[in-house]
């Protein structure tokens, strides 16, 4: 449903990636891992159009997609939770959510969605006048997932679904997000608890130095011993300390 094939990117005279290629089937949930600073989130930003590739292509359903302005990358279907929630902070919860719905994709579907997320996260309902600063780090994510989910995305992209919340806020972050699968969206999730997004993905990539240096499905990696090692500190303590 979407590849990404030989793609370099970054920010002015800084390359993050370096001919990353991925590929992720329709109904999937892919994780992205990998250390701080290896292009993860330049990888999703690239996806959404907010990063232009300077080499590779990036495809969805075999069109190309890699350049387009990110409004039209909404309106095929493909949406980005950025990390750091990014919500409208003096906005109240609904009018949160009514943005998602700014594309005319979803737009005249608005009433549904909302009825949806409400469904998805019952707090989102009982806060809906409150304004979006003043939510609790786990109900601004639920946040800004729902007002993904308004977008009516095919492919839903998380970036570090989980980074600085409570253990209970993780917990519902991802039932969510195993209900969101089973209605058929693919999800990308960039994650820094490597644990956890394993044991969800069907398949996933560990990012090394701007590309994909590992693949494989989620049980693979998890057994890998170099992933045991490096990101899920199973190694013994003699490798740990020498890697340190």
């Amino acid at each position: 449903m979407l590849e990404v094939k030989n793609v370099d990117a970054g920010y002015g005279d800084t390359q993050v990636l370096f001919g990353m290629s991925m590929a992720v089937r329709r109904g999937e949930v892919v994780a992205i891992v990998g250390s701080n600073g290896v292009g993860k989130t330049t990888l999703m930003r690239t996806i959404a159009g907010l990063v232009k590739p300077t080499r590779g292509s990036i495809l969805l359903d075999g069109v190309a997609i890699g350049g387009e302005p990110s409004d039209a990358i909404v309106e095929r279907g493909v949406v980005l939770v950025p990390e750091g929630r990014r919500l409208f902070q003096r906005m109240n919860v609904r009018r949160n959510l009514e943005l998602g719905a700014y594309s005319k994709r979803a737009r005249p579907h608005l009433a549904e969605r909302l009825d949806y997320v409400h469904r998805l996260f019952p707090i989102l309902a009982e806060r809906a006048q409150q304004l979006g600063g003043t939510l609790s780090g786990g109900q601004q994510q639920m946040c800004a997932i729902a007002r993904g989910l308004v977008a009516m995305p095919e492919v839903l992209m998380l970036d570090e679904v989980s980074l600085g919340l409570a253990p209970i806020a993780v917990d519902v972050v991802y039932d969510a997000i195993r209900a969101i699968r089973d209605t058929g969206v693919t999800l990308v999730i960039v994650e820094q608890n490597v644990g956890r997004a394993l044991a969800l993905a069907d398949r996933a990539y560990v990012i090394q130095h701007g590309h994909a240096a590992l693949s494989g499905t989620g049980r693979e990696l998890s057994q890998n011993p170099e992933v045991q090692r490096i990101y899920l500190g199973l190694g013994s303590p003699t490798q740990q300390e020498t890697t340190a």
